[in-house]
C-alpha cells in the first residue's frame, strides 16, 4: 500500500472520518485504526467521491491547522494558557513530556491525518487518472492539491518536531524531513503546472522557499520566493455553520462557544514567568492586539489579552503568502550583506501593510536577524511559522524563545504512543 499507514483523530471532524472510512488501505497502523473499505480508481467514475476525496484531504488539513497555530505558539511566545489543563501548561513552560495528551491528540495526530490523507488521496487520484476514469481536470487538480498539502505538512513536521517518521519508518532529523519536504514541493510544482493552478504553483514555491530557508540554501530560497507574486493568499477557510468547523484560534481567544482559554503575556503574571509578547505595545497599537481588563479567563488569575487577528468563527488562517516569499528575499539579501536592498523590502511591507514608518539595518547580523524576526512577526502573526523562524535563528546564537519557564524545550519530542508502536523509533 506504498507505505502509507493508518491514523486517529485528536477531535472527531465529521466530513474527513467519512473520508478514512471511505479511504482504507488495509495496511499495518501505527496508531491501530481500523478501515474497513478500500476506494479504487473504478469508484471514483463520477464527480462525487472525487470531490469528496479532495475535501476530505482539504478538510483534514484545515482542521489541524488552527490547532498547530496555538500549540506551537504557545511554546515560543504568541500565547499564554488561561485555562488549567496540566498538559496544556506543560506545553507552555516548555518542558513537554511524551505522554503529553496535547502533544498527541492536538498537535501529532490532527498534523499526522492531514499528511496520511493528502498522500493517500494523492495515490487513489492518480491512480483514477491513469485509468482514465473520473473527470480528468478534477483530478488532475486533486492530484496538485495533495501533493502542495503533503509538501506543507512535511514542512510543519520539520519545524515542531524534534524528529519524525512517516509510514512507520524511523524517524528523520528536523533537516531530512525538510529535505523531504521540498521533494515532494519540486513534484507539487509540476503537478499544479499540468493542472493549470497557478495559485497552487505560487504555495509550492513558497513552501520551497521555507524549506531552502531551513537548510540554509539562501540563495535557491530567494529564487523559489522571486517567482511569487507579491499580493498572492493561498488560505485555509473555516465556517461558523457548526463549532466544529470555527477558526479554533478565534474560539479559544475570542470565547465564542467557551471561557478564553488562551491569551497572549503582558509579562505581569509571575505564574507564566512574566511572559510578555515581545512587540506587545506595537501589536496594541496597530489593533492586532487588545487587553480586556473587563473581561474574566478560564483560570482568572491570568488577564484576558485578545489577538485580534481572527476574531470570528470563520476567519480563514493564510498558509503561504507573496508577503512570506518577499521576507525570504529580504533576508537572502540581509545576509549577504545588500543591507539596502533588504530595507526596501522591509520598508516597503511596513508602509504598505501597516503605515509603519522605515527602518535601517545595523549591519550586525545577530542586531539584523533579532530585526527579521519582528518583521516576520508582524506579517506572518498567527499562522504557525513562529516555532521555525525562531529555531533557525536559534542556529545563528539568536534566541528569542520566551524566558521565565521551567523547561528549555524548542521542539516538540515524539509522543509516547508513536515510540510505543512504531519498532523503527
Amino acid at each position: 500500500m506504498n507505505g502509507y499507514e493508518k491514523s486517529a483523530f485528536g477531535r472527531g471532524w465529521i466530513v474527513v472520518a467519512a473520508v478514512l472510512v471511505l479511504m482504507g488501505t488495509g495496511c499495518d497502523s501505527l496508531l491501530e485504526v481500523q478501515d474497513p473499505v478500500n476506494l479504487t480508481p473504478d469508484d471514483l467514475a463520477g464527480d462525487a467521491p472525487v470531490d469528496l476525496t479532495i475535501n476530505g484531504m482539504r478538510g483534514a488539513f484545515q482542521e489541524m491547522m488552527d490547532n498547530y497555530v496555538l500549540h506551537t505558539g504557545m511554546m515560543t511566545d504568541e500565547f499564554i494558557l488561561a485555562g488549567t489543563f496540566p498538559y496544556r501548561q506543560d506545553i507552555d513552560e516548555r518542558a513537554v513530556q511524551t505522554n503529553n495528551q496535547g502533544l498527541l491528540g492536538e498537535l501529532y495526530t490532527p498534523l499526522s491525518v492531514a499528511r496520511f490523507m493528502a498522500d493517500t488521496s494523492v495515490v487513489i487520484l492518480q491512480g483514477a487518472l491513469d485509468a482514465g476514469t473520473g473527470d480528468q481536470s478534477a483530478l488532475q487538480a486533486g492530484i496538485a492539491l495533495g501533493t502542495y498539502l503533503g509538501g506543507f505538512t512535511r514542512v510543519l513536521l520539520a519545524e515542531a518536531l524534534c524528529r519524525s517518521p512517516i509510514a512507520g519508518e524511523a524517524p528523520l532529523s528536523s533537516e531530512d524531513r525538510m529535505t523531504d519536504a521540498l521533494a515532494v514541493f519540486g513534484a507539487a510544482v509540476t503537478a499544479a503546472q499540468q493542472a493549470g493552478q497557478t495559485d497552487l504553483v505560487a504555495a509550492a514555491r513558497v513552501g520551497q522557499a521555507r524549506a531552502y530557508l531551513w537548510l540554509k540554501q539562501y540563495d535557491e530560497a530567494a529564487a523559489a520566493a522571486a517567482q511569487v507574486p507579491a499580493d498572492f493568499e493561498f488560505k485555509a477557510y473555516y465556517s461558523n455553520n457548526t463549532v466544529g468547523q470555527f477558526n479554533r484560534v478565534a474560539d479559544v481567544t475570542h470565547a465564542l462557544n467557551d471561557v478564553t482559554r488562551w491569551t497572549v503575556g503582558d509579562g505581569t503574571i509571575s505564574a507564566v514567568g512574566n511572559e510578555r509578547w515581545p512587540y506587545f505595545d506595537e501589536w496594541v497599537g496597530l489593533g492586532l492586539l487588545q487587553p480586556r481588563p473587563d473581561l474574566e479567563s478560564f483560570n482568572p488569575l491570568i488577564p484576558v489579552v485578545r489577538q485580534m487577528k481572527y476574531t470570528t468563527g470563520d476567519a480563514p488562517i493564510v498558509v503561504a503568502s507573496g508577503a512570506e516569499a518577499q521576507l525570504v528575499i529580504a533576508e537572502q539579501k540581509m545576509r549577504a550583506g545588500q543591507l539596502a536592498a533588504a530595507e526596501a523590502i522591509f520598508n516597503s511591507l511596513r508602509l504598505g501593510h501597516w503605515g509603519l514608518p522605515p527602518i535601517t539595518l545595523s549591519g550586525t547580523l545577530a542586531q539584523d536577524l533579532a530585526v527579521l524576526a519582528r518583521e516576520r512577526a508582524r506579517e506572518l502573526y498567527l499562522t504557525g511559522e513562529r516555532i521555525g523562524t525562531l529555531r533557525r535563528l536559534l542556529v545563528d546564537g539568536v534566541d528569542l524563545f520566551p524566558t521565565g519557564k521551567s523547561g528549555t524545550d524548542t521542539c516538540f519530542p515524539l509522543p509516547e504512543q508513536e515510540t510505543d508502536t512504531n519498532p523503527n523509533t
